[in-house]
């Protein structure tokens, strides 16, 4: 299991190589904790600026749901590869066992829901950019860009993962439920990276 405890070293290593965990999900997770240290950054250059006292609450609180993105981003990477193990191991079993009968759907359902709440993620990320084009230190506009950019990712990488277990449910609507719910994401998330980095942009030619 890879988490915050192991190296960028150890952790790129294992996601190279030739084993199924860390993948895909796991790094969308690490991406959206990336997009998250960015938004901190850019608020922690924000904050305690004279300029910018009249957004300290505000700033305050954006730091705050940054950080709170971040350590929720490292736990589904944790959820991801739990997820992922748990299904493994049910497909390993024969169709007929009672075991694999009993949690199958529940499991499937968690490999879909993880990375369905990175690409929640991600969106809740650039909400918090669009909020704080105006209001942040503007020497740092270029990080929030990064952060809009990484959490864009996050967004679809997490959707990717999302899709690619769909195939496995049966229910066609279940599935049109959680494609439905995918597509609102992806939208809402578009809608709003092509609000923000344009304003950014504009914010630092001014």
């Amino acid at each position: 299991m890879y988490d915050m405890n192991h190296t960028i070293r150890e952790f790129l290593d294992a996601a190279a190589a030739r084993q199924p965990a860390p993948g895909g999900g796991s790094v969308t997770a690490l991406v959206g904790a990336l997009a998250a240290s960015m938004g901190e950054m850019v608020l922690n250059y924000s904050v305690g600026k004279k300029s910018l006292a009249v957004y300290e609450a505000e700033l305050h609180t954006a730091l705050a749901e940054f950080t709170r993105l971040r350590a929720m981003m490292l736990q589904l990477m944790v959820e991801d590869q739990e997820a992922y193990e748990a299904i493994t191991a049910l497909r390993k079993l024969p169709a007929d066992d009672a075991e694999r009968k009993d949690k199958y759907a529940a499991t499937l359902l968690a490999c879909i829901r993880v990375p369905e709440a990175m690409a929640a993620g991600g969106v809740a990320a650039l909400q918090l950019c669009g909020q704080l084009v105006e209001k942040a230190n503007v020497h740092l506009l270029s990080d929030l860009a990064v952060c809009a950019e990484l959490s864009m990712a996050a967004v679809r990488c997490g959707i990717y993962n999302v899709r690619i277990n769909l195939t496995d449910v049966t229910e066609s609507a279940d599935r049109g439920s959680i494609m439905a719910t995918v597509d609102a994401i992806l939208a809402h998330a578009t809608e709003l990276v092509r609000s923000v980095l344009p304003s950014i942009w504009r914010r630092i030619g001014s």
